[in-house]
């Protein structure tokens, strides 16, 4: 799986041209300006990497807080109702949820999901459940994936596919742009929304989700969440 997501994203590379120079009294004024441009490029770059990395974390994708969630089948690809159709909204209830929905493959979907297993295996108890939804129209194609991903990553939690149709604003409003939604909900009423762009899953952006999910499973914040 992870080899596929590394195809999928990556770069191309090109060499630099090569320039011969006449005079050698002019040399030391070209690398000078080569050096001078060569700085100016990189601080460019980073400010416009950090422009964009913002953007991606600033993404509003999913349901407005207080909103009901909406019902809707899956393709059931890992988990005990695996090869079935099964509305997992419906079979959690009321109970607090982590509902992920991912558009866009991300080399970091597996970390993302293992750090969402854990809380959820450490709180059972508090009837803390999750499941993932790939969203994609090629349910056939989603499947070996799914399971790969599911076997290879040790995945825990449910993996499932869904069509398009529940991306649009009717269902669960997700951003274009959001290569993963993490929906937190109680009483399939939604509490809060996270979205990350593609490349943008990391330790410190997963943070605040964990976080969210304490709040989610004890609003009173006395419920210890492991990370």
């Amino acid at each position: 799986m992870l080899n596929l997501i590394g195809t999928i994203f990556r770069g191309e590379s090109q060499s630099p041209e090569k320039f011969w120079i006449a005079a050698v009294v002019c040399v030391t004024t070209v690398l000078s300006n080569s050096i001078s441009q060569g700085e100016d490029s990189a601080a460019a770059s980073t400010a416009v990497t950090k422009t964009v990395r913002k953007s991606h974390l600033e993404l509003e994708s999913g349901p407005k807080t207080g909103s009901t969630i909406n019902q809707f089948f899956v393709r059931a690809v890992t988990g005990p109702h695996r090869n079935r159709s099964v509305c997992y909204v419906c079979r959690y209830g009321s109970r607090p949820v982590v509902m992920v929905l991912i558009q866009q493959p991300d080399p970091k979907i597996a970390t993302l999901l293992k750090a969402i297993d854990a809380v959820v295996d450490d709180n059972r108890v508090s009837g803390l459940r999750s499941f993932g939804v790939l969203v994609t129209n090629e349910s056939a194609r989603a499947v070996p994936i799914l399971q790969t991903m599911a076997f290879d990553e040790r995945i825990r939690m449910p993996l499932t596919a869904a069509t398009t149709a529940i991306a649009g604003s009717s269902c669960h409003n997700l951003h274009k742009d959001a290569a993963t939604t993490v929906i937190l909900y109680r009483n399939q009423l939604a509490v809060r929304n996270y979205a990350f762009a593609v490349g943008t899953i990391d330790e410190r952006s997963l943070k605040p989700l964990l976080d969210g999910v304490k709040q989610l499973i004890d609003p009173t914040g006395k419920t210890s969440v492991k990370p």
